[in-house]
């Protein structure tokens, strides 16, 4: 009996034991997950809005969990002081200047304070710091933009509907292209002739290239022009007597110019014969009168010519010189008939 009692309390010893040793380790662990027993420093940081951060909740850095909030309290209406504990393991990575603002474990997770930037020249954190807070977009704040996006989503769709219904409904310059078969026929159109002008510019480009070729080809008068300096040479003496030339001409008719300038104020002066003659109505009808009379006498001398030759006294003498004229008229004919037929035995 008695040994079964030793063996009963043996046993609920070792359970007891057992538990005690579970119960440390729990201790432990779950202190080592709040940092309850690490070496740490207080610092402090006041925000106007902590979005339901409670008292022991993690503090990460970069995303490592670096210590754990202490206390959370009022400053004032809209101050609210958290003192956070860091663990002094990470004490010289984070730095005076970092900046410390509420954020979540996830999207929809617990809440955290995060630390972030800091510069490498600047000293680490010490005990009683105060570290300066970056305002963060609350959870309500980012459903309230979620749904303003939601309502603009909806808005866009429905106009991309209305958009969409009046395309097939043929409605609008989309809408008549994709249902007409006009504008589809013109449009095509269109594109035939721009098929047609882009193969107008490719030849036009071959052309082009092939006109270059011969430009650079030796011996043609293109490359001489192009590459042989002493025809380029001689065509721009040339030019330069071409443009000598031109100023000599512009010369002669600057000279012409002033000439008929003068002859037209002869023209119209009465000091001048001819002036006086165009402008003198006395003179001109004088002119007139003389050139009757002599008409006249040429018509009478006529007249006495031919009775003169009619004259028996005279008749001879215009014989005799009509018969010389022949002579000298055959003679004449027969020198260019010789000179024809030499000149012909000559070409041959």
């Amino acid at each position: 009996m008695d040994d079964k009692s030793t063996k009963r309390g043996v046993v609920v010893g070792i359970f007891v034991f057992i538990g005690l040793l579970i119960f440390v380790a729990g201790i432990l662990i779950l202190g080592g997950q709040k940092k309850t027993f690490m070496s740490s420093l207080g610092v402090v940081a006041v925000f106007h809005d902590i979005g339901g951060l409670n008292k022991g909740d993690n503090v990460w850095y970069s995303g490592v969990k670096v210590g754990t909030i202490k206390s959370i309290s009022f400053m004032g209406h809209d101050r609210i002081l958290v003192k956070m504990q860091i663990d002094k393991r990470s004490r010289e990575f984070i730095h005076k200047d970092v900046i410390a603002k509420v954020s979540s474990d996830g999207l929809v997770g617990n809440k955290i304070i995060a630390l972030a930037g800091g510069t490498a020249g600047v000293p680490a954190v010490e005990d009683g710091d105060t570290i300066a807070v970056a305002t963060a977009i609350s959870s309500d704040e980012l459903l309230e933009t979620l749904q303003v996006n939601n309502k603009s989503l909806v808005e866009i769709t429905g106009n991309l509907k209305t958009i969409t219904k009046k395309i097939a409904d043929g409605e609008g310059s989309l809408g008549r292209l994709i249902s007409s078969d006009t504008v589809y026929n013109d449009l095509k159109g269109t594109i035939a002739s721009l098929q047609t002008t882009a193969q107008n510019t490719r030849r036009l480009t071959e052309n082009l290239t092939d006109y270059t070729s011969k430009l650079q080809r030796k011996g043609t008068l293109a490359g001489d022009l192009v590459s042989d300096t002493v025809v380029f040479a001689r065509l721009r003496s040339s030019m330069g007597r071409i443009e000598s030339a031109s100023k000599g001409i512009d010369s002669v008719m600057h000279n012409l110019q002033s000439a008929s300038a003068s002859v037209n104020d002869n023209l119209q002066s009465d000091k001048t014969p001819a002036g006086l003659l165009l402008n003198d109505e006395k003179t001109a009808e004088s002119l007139k009168t003389t050139i009757r009379n002599l008409q006249s006498s040429t018509y009478k001398l006529d007249e006495n010519m031919e009775a003169l030759q009619h004259n028996f006294l005279l008749r001879g003498f215009f014989r005799r010189r009509d018969k010389a004229e022949r002579k000298e008229q055959q003679r004449l004919e027969k020198e260019a008939e010789k000179q024809r037929k030499d000149s012909a035995r000559a070409a041959q």
